[in-house]
């Protein structure tokens, strides 16, 4: 069997600066994965690319290892020594059940957050769609996405699910009243703004680019091109953008802001909305999208008790999904194997099964016969 490998840097063996850099464009995502193809250093692979995580998943052999790496470090701009400190690697087994896990929430900041799931597909379609998987990593990825499914429907890991987009609209709730969201068009930026519109006594603005809104939501669109006219009169203002540049400077803050009022800015882009030099600035306090992994302990606390029950379901769906790899590799030679064994007394096939396998798994042989037999 083909062994998967896992390059992984998340949220949890890297910071921000170093993330940031792992903000692969769609574009960045298809030349480095067609090239670890053409080169002949990977068969097939999916990349995903998040906030919190980029991870390459890939069959293939260990020899070509640090090449991926140095590839995939080259693609981020980080000489590969220091990559080395921030990557964790996955193989076989432990490749496939890290999938799992990240595909069901329970690696994400937020245990149990649902927006990990369509991440995932995104990135397997994306791979399909592009011609980097075939069967395994479509078998593999498929298995996973069904499992995280089952694990949401049967477990309690994501039914009080908070996310970071609810964490930042109560944070944003707490700082007043006025509340401005720059990127509400965007996946992360639209759940907030609908997470605050659950808020009473919440009066939210929308900065577009374009106009892009829902119109059943109850806010004020206004132009983002005019949007430090609205911050002066912002308590608390969210940047959650795809862009590569500020939204928010402080040279361009300074031309607008000339009181002491508190105002919460809270960047959940990646790579940052909001210049870093706005903290402090009057009395204005800045939190990034890390602020609120201290904010998730206590929620994650909450789900712990799902996570044995979860890990249950994914043992089941891993097992199973063994199963119909190793089924895929000896179908084609099943037709010889039968003619082999119909010259083979059933005694023999008895005996040779008492001889190589361990006691578990020859109960397990026994149970069949057994249960065949009762057939007749």
């Amino acid at each position: 069997m083909i062994i998967l490998y896992c390059i992984s840097i998340s949220h949890k063996s890297a910071d921000l600066e170093i993330r940031k850099k792992l903000a692969f464009s769609n574009e960045m995502i298809l030349a480095l994965t067609k090239r670890l193809i053409i080169e002949g250093l990977v068969m097939e692979c999916v990349m995903l690319c998040t906030c919190n995580r980029t991870e390459l998943y890939y069959s293939g052999n260990d020899d070509s290892k640090m090449k991926v790496i140095r590839i995939f470090s080259e693609s981020a701009e980080i000489d590969s020594e220091v990559m080395m400190k921030y990557i964790w690697y996955f193989s076989g087994d432990k490749a496939i059940y890290h999938l799992f896990k990240v595909a069901c929430g329970m690696e994400s900041m937020v245990i149990g957050e649902d927006e990990i799931l369509g991440q995932t597909k995104q990135a397997y379609f994306f791979a399909q769609e592009n011609h980097t998987v075939s069967y395994r990593l479509n078998v593999i990825f498929q298995s996973a996405i069904a499992c995280a499914k089952k694990v949401k429907t049967m477990t309690s890991l994501s039914k009080t699910s908070v996310s970071v987009a609810t964490l930042a609209a109560a944070e944003a709730a707490k700082a007043g009243k006025n509340i401005l969201v720059i990127g509400a068009s965007g996946k992360i930026g639209s759940l907030v703004l609908k997470n605050l519109l659950s808020y009473k006594n919440i009066h939210v603005k929308a900065a577009f680019r374009k106009y892009a809104a829902d119109k059943n939501l109850k806010i004020d669109i206004v132009d983002y091109q005019n949007r430090y006219d609205y911050i002066k009169d912002s308590d608390c203002i969210i940047s959650a953008t795809g862009s590569p540049h500020y939204t928010i400077t402080l040279y361009d803050l300074k031309q607008v802001i000339h009181d002491n009022r508190y105002r919460l800015f809270i960047d959940l882009a990646v790579p940052p909305d909001i210049d870093t030099l706005v903290n402090g600035f009057g009395n204005s306090r800045l939190i990034n999208i890390d602020y609120f992994q201290e904010l998730a302990k206590f929620n994650n606390e909450l789900k712990l008790h799902s996570l044995n029950e979860a890990e249950e379901i994914i043992d089941d769906e891993i097992d199973s999904l063994k199963k119909d790899l190793l089924f895929h590799d000896i179908l084609p030679e099943l037709d010889d194997i039968q003619g082999k064994m119909e010259r083979k007394s059933f005694l023999e096939l008895v005996y040779k099964m008492r001889a190589k396998t361990d006691s578990h798994s020859f109960l397990q042989f026994i149970d069949v016969l057994k249960s065949m037999a009762r057939e007749e």
